[in-house]
Parts: C-alpha cells; structure tokens; sequence
C-alpha cells in the first residue's frame, strides 16, 4: 500500500491540532481554574452547576432579604421601646396629678404643657421612617405620613392594616413592619367611648374642626351606647334672626335630640354625656341649590387611640378649676388615662413579642442558608474546580505529545528517495 504525500500531511497536521487543542484547553484549565469551560466538556456535570448557581443565588437574595427585614424591625422595635418609655412617663404625671389636695391650677398647667410635649413626642414616634424614606407604621401606605392633624384638633390616622412581607425561603415570608392602626388606634377603651370626625364631604373652606371630644357623664353616655351622633347645620333661615345653627339627631332612627342651635364657634357642647367643641365657618343648608349643610359625627366606639388619650388628659389638666365638680372630672380622667395607658401598653408589648418571634424565625432562617449554601458551594467546586495537580501533569504529557508529533513529522518529511541517493 502507497500513502501519499498529502495523506502524509493531512494525517500530521490532523494529530499535531488534536495535540495543540488539548494542550490549549488544559492551558485554560489552569488558568481560570474551572474543569468545566464549556457544557460540552461534561453535559451532566454543566446542568448540575448550573442548578447550584441559580441555588446559590437565591438563598443570597434570600440572605439580603433576611437583612433588610432584620433592620425594618430593629428600627420599629427601637421605635416601640421609646414610645413603651414615654407612656411610662404618662403614667407617672397621672398618678402624680391625682393628688387634687396637694396640687394647684398652675401646676396642674405645667404638667399640661408636659404631656403636650411627650404628645408632639409621640406622634413623631408614630410617622417613623426608615432609611429609604418609608413611614414604618403605616401599613401599606408607606408613603404617607401615618398621623396628620394638630393638637388643638385632634390627629386622623392616614396609613391602614396591613403589613409588608418580605421572601426570607421559597416557602415562607415574614412581616417586616407593623400598622400603627394595630398598635397604637384600635386599642381597647376602658369604657364606652366615643370618636368625632367631620364629613369628608362638606363644602367649608378651610374645614371646620371638631375637639376629640370626652365623656363627662359616663352614666349618661352608657345609656345612649351604641348609638351615633349626627350634627347637621341647617339652613340659616331655620331661625331668626338668620344665622348658623345646627341640629343633633340620632344617626340610625333620625330622632332628634337638639333642634336649631345657634352656633357659636368654640362652645362647649354637651349632648348625652358627650362633651365636644366646633370651631370655624361651617358651610349652611341651602334648599334652594340643592345643598346640604355642613356634618360633625359622633361615632360610639370600644377603643380609644393613644393619641386621643394624650389629648384628652392634657384638655382635663388644663380644666381643672380647683372646684368640686373640677376634682371629680380629673379623678375620673385620671383613672380613665392610668386604664388606657395600660391598654396600650399591652398593645405594644404584644407587638414587641411578635418582632422578637419574627427575628427568630430570621435567625433561624440565615443559620439554614449559610450552611445550605456551604454545601451547595463545596458541591460546585467539586464539580467544576480544576485538580491543578493533575492538569500540571497532563498539560506535562500534552506538550510532550504535541514536541513529538512534530519532531515525527519532519522525520517522515524528509523520506523520500532523492535523500536516499
């Protein structure tokens, strides 16, 4: 059999390529230290890895998750510890200003002014925000401020219940922030009770306002619980001469309780047990165009926002006259206030404990991931880490192979017979 010359040098520079290309391989081998450099170096080894990367990569992001809500809840734990503190501090003025014997007026004023601050103090505990500018206690609504208002009018909770849950594993999520609607609104009250707000709908500009409104007659109070309380202002005409007035009615049977009122701005009201002032320039009936007239509601109520209990004992500090009558409102206010504090107290402290449960659960949670991602981690460098011992050795014998094949091939292209003559 003849092999012809070209045969010769296919067949060498064939073996010298599959010799430099192994030999270039082990080359990158070496040099990024992976055994793997292409899906078709080992098909099952390739899809394992990639399963692992895609693993690593989400217990990570499950790992900055678990970051994230850990510091959403220290901050609003922080912020619970502050406000527990100064409810403490509340505590303390009221059982101080139950000694109606030994206190004046003036001084009764100053522990006023005090709880007025510790208010300002508390609100801003409330409309908390975090490090991206986010008010930690108002729910879903994050962006908004959670408590508006002012201290002469009261304050309306603007957020609502619900609550940001964050991915910590495939299979479970955890809160990371709590609705101050849980916390610190919906607290239960230690008697009936009740809540005032104005239509949302009525024409004045600017709106008038109304106090938070107190109890002054419990008794009474109790009597006409759980019905609501309708204020309505009435065509001016309805009296004469014109002016504003008003009417009371029972919101679910339209009884009236209190017919065309003359309405003075800031009065002092008192309608079955329920004290409350309206201040501004209500907008009247009209018939005529069709109009109605401007609305205060009276709302019953089981639970007392702490806000409104602030407010209500710093209104009966500033009350207090030194009268019989004076000592008895405070007394009463006094022993109202200790029961509400207490109230929310319990409020917060069951929030406390859920954060406390919460972090556990966190904790727990990165201790699985950290050593689930050590194993997925040792997995993957089992599979696609280079044994550089071994590939030394190999890229060793690879160069050999490849020097041989060209020193055989350029003793084989000098065959021939002219070198033989």
């Amino acid at each position: 059999m003849r092999v012809s010359t070209l045969s010769i040098y296919n067949l060498a520079n064939s073996s010298m390529s599959e010799a430099n290309q192994a030999l270039v391989r082990t080359q990158e081998q070496i040099s990024t230290g992976k055994r793997i450099l292409s899906a078709a170096d080992d098909p099952v080894a390739a899809t394992r890895i990639q399963q692992l990367n895609r693993n690593i990569a989400s217990v990570d992001q499950f790992s900055r998750n678990i970051d994230i809500a850990e510091n959403n809840l220290a901050l609003e734990e922080t912020s619970l510890n502050g406000a527990t503190n100064l409810l403490q501090r509340i505590q303390e003025l009221a059982v101080q200003a139950g000694n109606t014997a030994v206190l004046s007026p003036s001084e009764y004023a100053s522990l006023a002014d005090e709880v007025n601050i510790r208010l300002d103090e508390l609100v801003g505990i409330a409309n908390t925000q975090n490090s991206n500018g986010d008010y930690i206690f108002a729910g879903f609504k994050s962006d908004n401020q959670p408590f508006s208002g002012d201290s002469n009018n009261g304050y309306q909770f603007n957020g609502d219940e619900g609550q940001l849950r964050i991915e910590i594993d495939n299979s479970t999520t955890v809160a990371s922030n709590d609705s101050a609607k849980a916390i610190f609104v919906d607290v239960p009250s230690d008697a009936n009770n009740v809540a005032t707000s104005v239509n949302p709908s009525n024409r004045s500009n600017p709106s008038i306002s109304v106090s938070v409104g107190n109890i002054v007659d419990q008794e009474a109070y109790d009597k006409f619980y759980p019905e609501d309380i309708i204020i309505q202002f009435n065509e001016d005409a309805n009296v004469s001469p014109d002016a504003k007035n008003f009417t009371v009615t029972e919101r679910s049977t339209g009884k009236v309780i209190a017919a065309d009122q003359l309405y003075t701005p800031g009065e002092t009201l008192t309608y079955n047990g329920v004290e409350l002032t309206i201040t501004g320039n209500p907008a009247s009936a009209d018939s005529g165009a069709g109009l109605v007239g401007d609305q205060v509601f009276v709302d019953s109520a089981d639970t007392q926002d702490v806000i409104t209990t602030l407010l209500r004992f710093r209104d009966a500090l500033n009350g207090y006259d030194g009268s019989a009558e004076g000592v008895a409102r405070l007394e009463n206010s006094v022993g109202s206030t200790i029961n509400n504090l207490r109230n929310a107290q319990a409020s917060i402290s069951e929030v406390v404990s859920s954060i406390g449960a919460r972090n556990n659960v966190l904790e727990s949670t990165r201790s699985l991931h950290a050593d689930t991602n050590l194993a997925s981690k040792e997995l993957l460098s089992n599979l696609s880490d280079l044994d550089f011992a071994e590939a030394s050795t190999r890229l060793q014998l690879e160069s050999f192979i490849l020097q041989a094949a060209q020193a055989s091939f350029l003793r084989v292209s000098e065959l021939s017979l002219i070198n033989q003559l």
